[in-house]
Formats: structure tokens, sequence, C-alpha cells
């Protein structure tokens, strides 16, 4: 949520700012704006003969209360496509077995799993989020199977193993003990020769943060929190209440930003104990997030 929106959100009455946020999101998420959006997109010139394929074959059923989408649908497939394009990447570099089981995690309302239902469309795919209703329309519009985040990624467990997860934009909200839990969530529910890939915020972000991009935080909490990455390599923060993410989700504890070293992740793989990292690439989804891939260690 940008700065100017912001003040016009605190400006309103507090009875009067669920309303109108709703009508706005309905009226961004208007079918026919999405296809007018997408169509501008594939005529930009910007995609690859490939990339145009997915795009004009994706689904546009956006729901209104997708926090990943501001109203601007290029932005949002663009994302999308480029999940796909680190899944592809780390695909040709890593020997796996037949992807027949896929995990996303956190799927929201499905911005990359729409992709993932083209990508795989003999596999099964699982959407998990702490938001419910996104779950729910992830298996309506996608045919997912659906599972259920909890706020203690500890408590979590799923009833299948999964050759192929991604999770794209979640350690990128936790601290260090809930990324910890996730790579071990995520190491118990791998197939044997399956891989897990993970985005996180790492030195572009917190170079972003120093030239005054703030990622939904309040201003002053920036300087604190990019001095605490560069003298460990980890730093976290809550988000406020009631601004931002918490528009959608206000019942929420413990989600906030994270800025994390790779040499971070890596300890924490090695912390977890079964994990090999198989590829890394600096600011490799959509040219903003780390990406990383990792498998469980081979018994000898």
């Amino acid at each position: 949520m940008t700065g100017l929106k912001h003040q016009v959100r605190k400006m309103l009455p507090e009875r009067l700012r669920p309303l109108v946020g709703g009508v706005r999101r309905r009226v961004v998420a208007n079918p026919l704006r999405i296809g007018w959006q997408r169509g501008r997109l594939v005529k930009s010139g910007r995609l690859k003969e490939h990339q145009l394929e997915r795009v004009n074959q994706v689904s546009m059923r956006i729901h209104h209360r997708d926090g990943m989408y501001s109203g601007n649908a290029s932005q949002y497939f663009q994302a999308g496509l480029s999940a796909v394009e680190c899944i592809d990447e780390v695909l040709a570099n890593v020997t796996t077995a037949a992807i027949k089981s896929v995990l996303d995690l956190p799927s929201g309302y499905g911005r990359e799993l729409r992709f993932l239902v083209q990508r795989f469309p003999d596999a099964t795919l699982t959407a998990c989020d702490i938001q419910w209703d996104a779950v729910d329309f992830c298996v309506t519009a996608f045919g997912a199977i659906p599972a259920y985040s909890k706020p203690d990624i500890s408590d979590m467990s799923f009833d299948r193993r999964f050759d192929l997860i991604w999770s794209g934009s979640l350690v990128t909200h936790l601290d260090r003990k809930a990324t910890l839990d996730l790579l071990k969530l995520f190491s118990r529910h791998l197939s044997p020769g399956g891989v897990m890939i993970v985005t996180t915020n790492g030195d572009f972000v917190a170079d972003q943060m120093r030239g005054g991009a703030t990622y939904d935080l309040p201003a002053d909490a920036i300087p604190d929190l990019v001095s605490a990455y560069d003298e460990a390599g980890y730093a976290y923060r809550d988000y406020d209440r009631g601004l931002g993410y918490f528009e959608f989700h206000p019942e929420e504890r413990g989600y906030g930003v994270s800025i994390t070293s790779p040499e971070t992740i890596r300890s924490l793989a090695r912390e977890e104990g079964n994990l090999e990292e198989v590829y890394f690439q600096e600011q490799g989804w959509a040219n903003h997030q780390d990406v990383f891939a990792f498998r469980r260690k081979v018994s000898r």
C-alpha cells in the first residue's frame, strides 16, 4: 500500500474503511479490467514467446481480496511467470524425480498457482495458506488440494510428501525461529529426490531500504532494521496492526518483514541437518528476491 493510500485511509472514519476498501478492491479486480491489462502486457513486447503462451492461457480470475494484486495485472502476472521460470531454472540444473505432487505455500489466492497448474498439468497441486478463504478459492478456481496453515509452523504437517515445494515470499515475512521451523517442515515432507524452493529478502532489499523503501513498515523503523541486518545477517520487524498486510488478515501475529543474508539461510539449513543446497540465485525471482533450492541429503 502506497503512502498516499495510507493517508487517505487514515482520513476516513474507521467504520467506513472496510466498505470503501471493499468497493475499491472489487473495482480493480473486475475481469474486464484485468483482461485489458493482460492484453497490454501481451502487446508490450516485453515477453518471450513461451511467456506469451503462458500469459494467454492463464486464468484471469483474481479474487478481490488478493493482497498480492494491487490493481496492476501486468505486474501480477509477471510475478507468476517469474516463479515458473525460477522453478524451470532449478529443474534444469538439478536431477529430480518426476514432478507428480506440488506444494505452494503460501498459495495466497493463486498468483503463482495459476501458472503452476499450467506447468505441471499431470501433477496434484496442494494450496496451503493461513488465509482459509484464499485456499478455498484456489480449490474452486484451480482444482487444488486444500491445506490450511497454522500460526505456529512447528504445529503443521501434511498427509503427503511432495516432489516440488514452492515457497515464494514467506521467509521474507518470518523471524529466524519460524524460518527454521519452515525448513524443517519442508524437509519432513519432501519426496525422495524432491526439491524445495524458497525465496528471501537479501542485499538488494537492504539496499532498497537504504534508498527509502519501507516495505509497509514505518519509515522510522527502517534504519534499525537495516543496521541489525548488517550486524547479524538477519533482521525482522512485525507489521503495524491495521495497515498494509493486516488490512486483509488482521488476526495474525508474528508476521512482518525480514531481511536475510544468504549465509544465514545456509546456516539455518545446516542447523536443520538434513538439507543440501542445490541452487542459489541472487535476485532470482522477479529481479528482487533471492532464490534458494534445497533437497534432503541422501543416506549413505
